[in-house]
């Protein structure tokens, strides 16, 4: 493991929201291979420490967090732990969410609305202010959230997801303009179905059959190939990339 003080002096810090497990688990491990000290904050605290003590044997500093994205609290403590023991937040992956119900529009109640806004467009606006915040007094940083290509073409019983990472999209486009002259980076990502993730699990058979359908390459992606997209965004080698929304879908959505 870095010496710590050596970490404060030069290193990167990244925190990855849902970085315990799936597309999180592998983005906190490309980050990882690329030196970048990693906050995996995860609602399952448990899980989170596992994939500390992984990422730590890579020879990168880590910090296990307990958080659920739900509630401003935990984001502020997140937020403060950070600061607490590395003193920079370099990067942020807003990568926590969840898939929602999977029904028409008529059986749709207001608390599942609410839930699945509560987690895919609430918490992101509260990590990334809460974050942003810390940058600006750096002038510098870099900020990917995941979206989704449900985002773009609106798949049939999937509307509250899909208007939740319609948003995740506005906003990024918003944000870059805003924070692009403060040097701070705002981007996000697309992808379709992502093999091997809880998200995948929560969908019924038939509709991951559908979606593999609607992806010329004919398969869905794997959580590392996300992770290499999202990697090389918050990366200097995008240095003049904001306000993009960059597909992962195999060809599904071209825009």
């Amino acid at each position: 493991m870095k010496d710590k003080d050596a970490s404060l002096a030069g290193g990167r810090v990244a925190i990855v929201t849902g970085g315990a497990t799936g597309v999180g688990l592998a983005i906190c491990t490309r980050l990882a291979q690329d030196g970048i000290d990693v906050v995996v904050a995860d609602r399952d605290l448990n899980a989170a420490q596992a994939a500390a003590t992984m990422l730590g044997a890579m020879g990168v500093q880590t910090l296990a967090l307990g958080t659920d994205v739900g509630s401003d609290a935990a984001l502020e403590q997140m937020v403060a732990a950070t600061m607490e023991r590395f003193g920079r937040i370099d990067y942020l992956v807003n990568n926590a969410g969840v898939l929602g119900p999977i029904k028409p529009l008529w059986e749709l109640t207001s608390e599942e609305v609410a839930m699945v806004y509560d987690l895919n467009v609430k918490a992101v606006f509260t990590a990334t202010r809460l974050v942003v915040r810390h940058m600006l007094e750096r002038k510098s940083g870099s900020i990917v959230s995941l979206a989704s290509v449900a985002g773009k073409d609106g798949p049939k019983n999937m509307s509250i997801y899909a208007s939740s990472k319609a948003a995740v999209i506005g906003f990024t486009k918003s944000w870059a303009k805003e924070l692009a002259p403060l040097g701070i980076r705002v981007n996000c990502v697309s992808p379709s179905l992502i093999s091997s993730t809880g998200m995948q699990n929560a969908m019924p058979a038939w509709f991951v059959e559908d979606s593999i359908s609607r992806i010329p390459m004919g398969r869905a992606a794997s959580a590392d190939e996300v992770a290499n997209v999202i990697n090389f965004l918050l990366s200097d080698q995008a240095a003049f990339v904001t306000g993009a929304c960059y597909d992962v879908s195999g060809g599904r959505a071209v825009y």
